[in-house]
């Protein structure tokens, strides 16, 4: 057998073959928990750090999410494992330090492996375990000596270290890609829409290629690096990816040229690069020309989804260019974008009646407004129902368009029927963070933490740098009332982005559940300050100061909200939440029962909102949830 086989219980890992095996059967695992699973096993007993995890798995000096990827990579671990983090098996935690593999190795030969210090590895990162908990077995470890196993462990040290050391692309499940923006040569600042437009379109094109073979780096992330100077080698170390893809445009009138180039990361060796002069109307259908392209240049296998989806052109090149103005403004992420972005979507529908990606846009930036209280759902519910299952009808093999039917399903209070849209969009497009920013909100509200954090985990993944994404992981935690590591996590949010406001949205209310009544009050004031007119802003700050006692002042919020709600929208349930807090649960459960008749959004959430909890103990609260059909 290969010196690099190491035995533990029912497992064989091959560090030669990059293969995990279970009982002789192949287990998928992906690059950065591969990688940290081999270290902890060359350590064998040792603590690995969380700054040694740091180094080896993405190098110094990154700009990425470490902490939150540290966590990710054992998790999956523990997933592809199953190990219990209570009462693990094999990788123990050690409570602000890191990690230690604590099972007993052997290796091909069966013969028992000593623990080891594995001299020159880079080490390991994460939050862990009662060390008390973790010196027997350490002990235990540490009396064993057996020269020829210390060698062999060595071994593997050697290989863990190489590999630190050279930054090679690991062989991987999914070879890693990043598209990088546009650049927008025609001199037209005007045409940054266009240019960022294609940008997307081709990150989706890229994402549904080959779901198995190929993930790639989602939008937001991405556009992080518009206009930036970083060499293609630094921008691989920050996002581990295998590969990026640099592409220009020039349009002059309804002339559009297109450059495009995949560059290795590793050592910057230009693989490919192509010319391509089209028509405006063929922008969207050369996208996909240029993804198979890519494909055949990284040899993956379009996925019969892909392969066999028809195709996206469109021959109304004001309906694309329509489209594209409305995806920008969309990216705004603000209510004046999207209703900027709802008139474009409709234009290009309106010029092209076959343009399902316009119908999904219409369908999200409808439920957008109905989200943020800016539109009531009895208004925005049946446009968001109706523009996506239009979407679906006309684009089966988007996405997006099941994304967008999952939102719609959530809203109709339809959950088996949003979980099975959740991951019809996330099977076409793996790589596609929103599809599983939507399902890890339904798995929270179905008291399915584990498989929430675990979809947070995989938008976080290909969307590192994208504040909602990183506000999310807050939301996440919020719920599964992990309330120190959502703090944790939102600040680790606000060094990325300082003033997107719905990280400090979600860390008020963390704030306010510990009873940091002023600090739940501070965050309260940046949301109202970012967003002065808004329900939500006003809710926020009347329950931030009505938890803190100070219930004058929170009666001149509820008043606001009280003489707006007799001439416009103000949701039954903010109401019901400042009720709570001011301890009048009568009125409270008076405007439950409205949000539910009125079939507000965030009814879906009554099973696990905190904010909640003095209502649970009644008959009619207990009503409600069942009637919701959540879990009680």
């Amino acid at each position: 057998m290969s010196a690099g086989l190491i035995q533990f219980e029912e497992f064989s890992l091959d560090c030669d073959r990059y293969e995990l095996l279970r009982s002789g059967r192949p287990i998928k695992l992906e690059k950065n928990p591969m990688e940290l699973l081999i270290l902890l096993v060359a350590k064998n007993g040792h603590l690995v750090t969380r700054q040694e995890i740091m180094t080896h798995l993405w190098g110094d000096d990154v700009f990425v999410d470490t902490e939150h990827g540290i966590n990710t990579a054992v998790r999956k671990i523990r997933l592809a494992l199953k190990d219990d983090p209570e009462q693990p098996r094999f990788v123990q935690t050690v409570t602000g330090k890191g990690y230690r593999f604590v099972a007993e190795l052997k290796n091909g030969n069966g013969a028992r492996l000593a623990a080891s210090p594995g001299v020159g590895i880079p080490a390991a990162t994460t939050p862990v375990a009662d060390p008390s908990r973790i010196a027997p077995a350490r002990a235990s470890a540490n009396r064993a000596v057996v020269a020829m196993v210390v060698a062999l462990a060595l071994g593997v040290a050697g290989y863990v270290a190489w590999r630190a050391l050279s930054r090679t692309p690991a062989a991987s499940p999914r070879v890693m890609l990043a598209v990088l923006p546009f650049e927008n040569l025609s001199g037209d600042s005007s045409q940054e829409y266009f240019s960022d437009g294609l940008t997307e379109e081709m990150i989706t094109q890229l994402g549904a290629l080959s779901p198995e073979q190929l993930g790639v780096i989602a939008r937001t992330t991405s556009m992080v690096y518009k206009h930036s100077s970083k060499s293609v080698q630094q921008i691989g170390q920050e996002l581990g990816v295998d590969y990026v893809l640099e592409s220009s445009l020039r349009r002059d009138g309804d002339q559009v040229r297109i450059t495009a180039q995949l560059i290795r990361t590793h050592d910057q060796v230009h693989v490919w690069a192509q010319n391509y002069d089209r028509h405006i109307s063929s922008t969207i259908g050369l996208q996909e020309e240029v993804a198979k392209a890519v494909a055949d240049q990284i040899e993956v296998k379009l996925s019969p989804a892909y392969a066999h989806r028809p195709s996206r052109s469109h021959s109304d090149p004001q309906a694309t260019e329509a489209y594209l103005r409305g995806r920008y403004f969309e990216n705004q992420f603000t209510p004046e974008g999207y209703r900027k972005a709802i008139k474009y979507f409709q234009e290009a529908i309106d010029r092209d009646r076959s343009f399902a990606e316009a119908y999904s846009g219409i369908a999200d930036s409808y439920r957008f407004l109905v989200v943020t209280d800016t539109m009531a759902p009895r208004e925005g519910t049946p446009k968001i129902a109706d523009a996506a299952r239009q979407s679906v009808l006309l684009g089966d093999g988007l996405a997006e368009s099941h994304n967008s039917m999952a939102n719609a399903m959530m809203d109709e209070w339809d959950w088996p029927g949003n979980e099975k849209e959740s991951k019809r969009a996330i099977a076409l497009n793996p790589s596609y963070s929103n599809a599983h920013r939507i399902y890890a909100a339904i798995l929270a509200a179905e008291r399915r933490h584990n498989e929430a954090w675990h979809q947070i985990g995989e938008a976080m993944q290909t969307d590192p740098l994208s504040p909602p994404n990183n506000a999310e992981v807050v939301r996440t935690l919020y719920y599964a009332r992990d309330y120190d590591g959502a703090i944790q996590q939102a600040k680790k949010a606000m060094q990325l982005d300082p003033g997107y406001y719905r990280t400090h949205f979600w860390l008020g209310r963390v704030y306010a559940q510990k009873g940091m009544y002023k600090e739940a009050i501070a965050e309260s004031e940046i949301v109202l300050k970012a967003t002065p007119e808004s329900n939500l802003a006003l809710t926020e700050m009347a329950y931030s100061l009505a938890s803190a006692g100070q219930q004058a002042e929170s009666r001149k919020f509820l008043r606001r909200l009280e003489a707006r709600a007799k001439n416009g929208f103000v949701p039954a349930y903010d109401l019901a939440v400042i009720h709570i807090a001011l301890n009048e649960n009568d009125a409270a459960l008076k405007y439950l029962q409205r949000a539910y008749d009125e079939h507000d959004w965030a009814m879906f959430v009554a099973a696990v909102e905190p904010r909640l909890d003095p209502l649970r103990s009644t008959s009619r609260f207990r009503e409600l949830v069942r009637k919701l059909a959540l879990p009680a």
